[in-house]
């Protein structure tokens, strides 16, 4: 081993342990004590702070306050950290050592006065598009699922699907996703022997077995089907605003009276129920497929008061 690596391990092992022994460093190098007592001068003039320590258990180690600084992280480091542990925790709530990791990340802050205090720059009040009971019930929910993933355990649920049939599975998770204000579980189903999203709110029930699984490659397949089609929409022109919550400038053409929209999406489980929020402020343009699966749904909605008598 040449001097300079030797010197490098050295100093890696000062960083890792409390008092090094110079009999320990000569066995483990192969080199005789002189050499180690020469390596730590080389040492201390590049400006490491060794302590020698006397004694049948002597040896050498760095200053606690030096081996501190190498180990922590600038001010600006640290703020980043907790404004990552702080969103988080707005998406998820409290979980795992959290409140610990904050604690230590907040102690090793320097005094600061109360105009330079560590600002916390995220805030989230709701971060889906449910409401808080459901978003609480959701988060237990992501808790149990975030375990499940981190010691690759299966997990039974208990699951609502599109056609509203209750269906009980066995799942081996993968992934936890946020996609259009909802989160969704990508997992293997073994009922279906196929990667499937599951949406979180519709798992009405889950376990988490003993069972483990080994975790294997797999195509990152899209939520959404891959057959889009071209779709022109017009909405009214006061809702522009609600209209760029969810499109960009490219795909908004802003005319007198009103709003055109040209995007390439799913028609019928995507765009269908989007256009229901707005009433009679959307209309499809293009394609002719579309307008006619819109028209099916306005009628659907009148015959579902017709039946009350009203």
């Amino acid at each position: 081993m040449k001097k300079i690596e030797r010197i490098l391990a050295i100093i890696v092992l000062l960083l890792d342990d409390d008092v090094v022994s110079t009999a320990q460093l000569s066995q483990r190098f192969n080199v005789t004590k002189r050499t180690i007592f020469r390596d730590m001068e080389t040492i201390e003039m590049a400006g490491f702070p060794i302590i020698s320590h006397p004694g049948r258990n002597g040896g050498f180690s760095l200053i606690n306050s030096f081996k501190l600084r190498t180990y922590t992280y600038s001010e600006s480091e640290k703020d980043a950290l907790l404004n990552a542990l702080n969103v988080k925790e707005g998406l998820f709530g409290m979980i795992d050592d959290q409140t610990i990791i904050k604690e230590k990340i907040t102690k090793l802050q320097v005094k600061t006065s109360y105009r330079n205090k560590q600002k916390n720059h995220f805030s989230f009040k709701s971060p889906t598009m449910h409401r808080p009971e459901i978003e609480s019930e959701t988060k237990s929910k992501i808790n149990q699922i975030s375990l499940a993933l981190k010691r690759n355990k299966k997990i039974m649920i208990r699951y609502v699907d599109n056609l509203g049939e209750h269906t009980n599975r066995v799942i081996q998770p993968y992934e936890l996703m946020l996609m259009n204000g909802s989160w969704y579980i990508h997992s293997y189903c073994e009922h279906r022997e196929a990667f499937r999203y599951f949406k979180v709110t519709r798992i009405r029930q889950l376990v988490m077995k003993e069972e483990t699984f080994e975790p294997v490659e797999h195509l990152d397949e899209q939520l959404m089907e891959n057959n889009e089609d071209k779709i022109h929409l017009r909405f009214k022109k006061e809702d522009l605003g609600k209209l760029y919550d969810y499109y960009t400038e490219d795909e908004i053409e802003i005319k007198e009276t009103y709003v055109d929209i040209r995007i390439y999406a799913n028609q019928q489980k995507t765009i269908l129920p989007f256009l229901l929020m707005f009433g009679n402020g959307a209309q499809v343009i293009a394609p002719e497929e579309l307008k006619a699966l819109h028209k099916q749904e306005i009628i659907k909605l009148n015959k579902t008061y017709q039946c009350d008598g009203l």
